[in-house]
């Protein structure tokens, strides 16, 4: 599901890609900068966000960027109040690390035999938490391998008790294809 095989991370390792200097002239490196807008664009496009970013490569540091931005949002807003992530007890154990790291306080969302979340758990807990409720983070298909069924109501719950949603970008590939394919 995460695998990224070696023939599609063959072609960084070649001299031409990995190789650039990072002083190069604007006007030799084109190419690159074609490839990222080309791909920032197409992600816009699938995420429906109106920005997004290529930075940090780790999934962990992607994470913790992600939730920071959330923490800045609702500092912008006035809500700096808004500390709470929830995470499903089924997440890897970066999620509620990063969660720390970006000075959230994590709450655990209770799972059901086949790895979805609890409806009924979380949208305790997120009433619960209505007032500093900041985000929840959600692996889609979850570390089991599960396409989250309720996974617009779990975003619909969160947003209505005040909260973002962060999701997984390790699973984009399965995120474009359920975006892409549904019939």
């Amino acid at each position: 599901m995460k695998l990224n095989a070696t023939s599609e991370m063959e072609a960084i390792t070649q001299h031409g890609w990995s190789q650039v200097h990072p002083f190069a002239p604007a006007n030799s490196v084109q190419g690159y900068y074609y490839i990222i807008e080309k791909l920032s664009a197409d992600l816009k496009a699938i995420t429906g966000l109106d920005e997004i970013s290529l930075q940090p490569n780790s999934g962990a540091q992607g994470e913790l960027a992600g939730l920071r931005v959330i923490r800045a949002y609702h500092k912008s807003r006035g809500e700096e109040s808004r500390n709470v992530c929830l995470i499903p007890v089924s997440a890897h154990g970066t999620n509620p690390a990063s969660a720390a790291m970006a000075g959230m306080k994590v709450i655990p969302i209770k799972c059901d035999a086949k790895g979805n979340l609890d409806m009924a758990d979380l949208s305790k807990k997120a009433k619960q938490n209505k007032d500093k409720l900041a985000a929840i983070m959600v692996t889609y298909p979850s570390t089991f391998g599960v396409f989250e069924e309720g996974i617009r109501e779990i975003c619909e719950i969160v947003h209505r008790n005040g909260g973002q949603v962060y999701m997984d970008g390790a699973n984009m590939n399965a995120q474009v294809q359920t975006r892409c394919f549904r019939y």
